[in-house]
This record gives structure tokens, sequence and C-alpha cells, in this order.
């Protein structure tokens, strides 16, 4: 039998088994092996029940203890920007910062709503950090490898927000999600996938200690600070259709985050951050995007909020960023002295 014709074989046999046999066999193992049944998630459009990690409910009583002056809301954006030491020293206030690197609007809307509204304290000024159209953008950093973090500050049930990302979502998406509930498909990826995982490295060796001492290993060497710097940390978006604040907005958590702090009496303080400048101008900003961001900022200052645009800024130059759009740690202190100065009438 020639060999292209015994690969398409080969092809369409997986392709029946697949489709004909797998569906049975994945409830069957999932009977057989049923092992205890995950909690239910607080975003049944997006997921089914799975283990997740627990709310952290210490930073309620710790924003108490400190009475912030000031509240910092976001992601690594925020964190190698801001130096809250300087910030309280310049404020004559506590400052708070409730940051989460690789986290996105849904995090950063639930820190808002159960921790600091949650907290019954009273900041003068909520800033919260943001990119481009980072606030509009409620899929930004929910997928699965992220969403242990977004665990940290959601309720048992968080219904507006589950409802506006079941609006984001898609038909294939949904389609997807009624298998799964149908077969349990992810759930007998999650029971197998250690196993699948451990299965090459027991293949290498018997020792169990040395199988714990390669995966330490690559675990380390596979980290975050062995990977090569990145002159953009994220691709930019070019024009088109992407920037489009009136058609994202309602399908946002912006509205949520705008209605709860005005109930709360909170002013909100949203800080566009200035992505990586050249050596000589600002970065280059599409008409698509100055029109969002002039939108943006037209939205929440009708809704008593504060906006700041970095981008064009003249003190913050290419000096001071480090790998992407990230500060250079040299240039903490620099970069909230500048913020500080542009935002003195709300730190005073």
């Amino acid at each position: 039998m020639p060999s292209s014709r015994a690969h398409a074989l080969a092809g369409l046999s997986a392709l029946i088994f697949i489709t004909l046999v797998m569906p049975a066999v994945i409830p069957m193992g999932n009977v057989r092996y049923p092992g205890p049944p995950p909690p239910p998630t607080y975003l049944p459009a997006l997921e089914g029940p799975r283990e997740r990690a627990s709310f952290d409910k210490d930073r309620i009583p710790d924003l108490r203890r400190l009475q912030p002056g000031y509240v910092v809301i976001g992601d690594s954006m925020a964190g190698t920007r801001v130096d809250e030491r300087r910030l309280a020293e310049l404020s004559g206030r506590p400052v708070a910062p409730l940051l989460q690197a690789g986290s996105g609007p849904a995090f950063w809307y639930l820190v808002l709503k159960n921790w600091v509204i949650a907290s019954g304290i009273e900041p003068r000024l909520v800033l919260i950090f943001f990119r481009d159209t980072n606030l509009t953008d409620v899929m930004f950093r929910l997928d699965e490898q992220f969403r242990w973090a977004l665990d940290l500050a959601a309720l048992e049930r968080e219904d507006e927000l589950d409802a506006v990302v079941a609006r984001r979502l898609g038909l294939l998406h949904r389609a997807h999600r009624a298998v799964d509930d149908l077969l349990g498909v992810e759930r007998a990826r999650r029971r197998l996938e250690p196993a699948v995982i451990a299965w090459p490295v027991e293949m290498m060796t018997s020792s169990r200690r040395r199988q714990t001492e390669f995966v330490a290993r690559m675990n380390e060497r596979l980290g975050l600070d062995h990977l090569r710097r990145m002159e953009a940390a994220d691709i930019q978006i070019g024009e088109g259709p992407a920037f489009d604040f009136g058609r994202d907005v309602d399908d946002s958590v912006l509205p949520l985050m705008l209605r709860d702090a005005s109930k709360a009496g909170l002013t909100l303080g949203f800080v566009r951050v200035q992505r990586r400048p050249t050596a000589s101008r600002p970065p280059a900003q599409t008409p698509a995007l100055r029109r969002y961001v002039d939108e943006l900022r037209a939205y929440v200052t009708a809704r008593g909020a504060i906006f700041h645009d970095d981008t064009g800024d003249p003190a913050l130059t290419l000096d001071m960023y480090e790998d992407g759009d990230h500060v250079a740690r040299h240039a903490r202190r620099r970069y909230t002295e500048n913020l500080y100065n542009r935002l003195r009438a709300h730190f005073q």
C-alpha cells in the first residue's frame, strides 16, 4: 500500500475514533473515576466547575487598618511606575498598592468592588492604570493561565461580571461550553493532565528525587527571568475596527466600576500609561486610537472620574524604560514625582 494512502487511512481512522468513540469514552471515564466534584465557578459563561484559589479576605482588614489616602490598582504597568513610599511622602497620606502582574480589567473591577468598597475605606483617589483599550476589553488577561489571580478577588457569585463576559463570547465558545457540560471533557482533562505531564519524566528516571529535581530545574529554566527582553511588551493594535469605544464600552466592566465608585462616594482616576517611546518622540498613535482615547476621556469625566494620559509627556523619556512598556526600577521615583506634579490638585 502506498505510504500516502496509508497515512490518509490512518488520519481517517483517527478522525472516526475522535468523532464516534471519544464522546462515549470520556463520560464513561468520568463515571468510572469520578473524583470529588469541583466547586461551581463564578464565571459559568466562560468555564465549568473547577478548583479555584480562595478569596483573599485579609485584604479588607488590611485596608481598614491602613486607611489609605490613595489606592493604586493595576498590573505591572502600575507596579513598575508607582513608588508608593515616595507618593505617601509627597501626598502626606498612606498609599495602598493593590497590584497583580498580568491582570486585566476584570481583576481591577473585582478589586475595587470586593476589597476597596467592601472595606468601607474612604481614599481621596483610587488610581487605575491601563494601556490603550484595556479598560473596555473584559477578555484581556481572562485566560485560564491568569484566572487564579482573579480568584483572589472574586466572591462565590459574580453575576454582573459573568453577564458582561457572556455578551463578549461568540457562538463557537458557547458550543464548546455545551459540549463540555455534556461530556465532561474539561473535567477529564484536569484529572489526566498531571499524569500526562509526569509520564515523560518517569520514562527518563525511576528515582522520585531525580524526577522532582528535573521538574524543578525545568520550571526554573523556563521562568520569566530567563526569557529574552522584549522591545514591545504587547503587540499594538493597528488601524481599523479594533478601536471602537462606542461598540465596546457597554460590554465592559467600565460602567460597573464607575457606577459602584459613585455609589460608594469614591473618585476614580484612570491613568493611561505611555507605551515605549523612541529616543526622539512619543510612541506613534493611529487616528483611530486617538479617537478612542478622546471618547474614553469624555465618557469617564462625564461620570465624575479623572482621566490622565501619560502619552506625550516630555518628562517620560526613553531612558526611563526597561523592557517593553515597563519603567525601570531606577526611574520609579522620578515617574512618581512627575505623576504627583501632574495631578497635584487631586493629591491635595
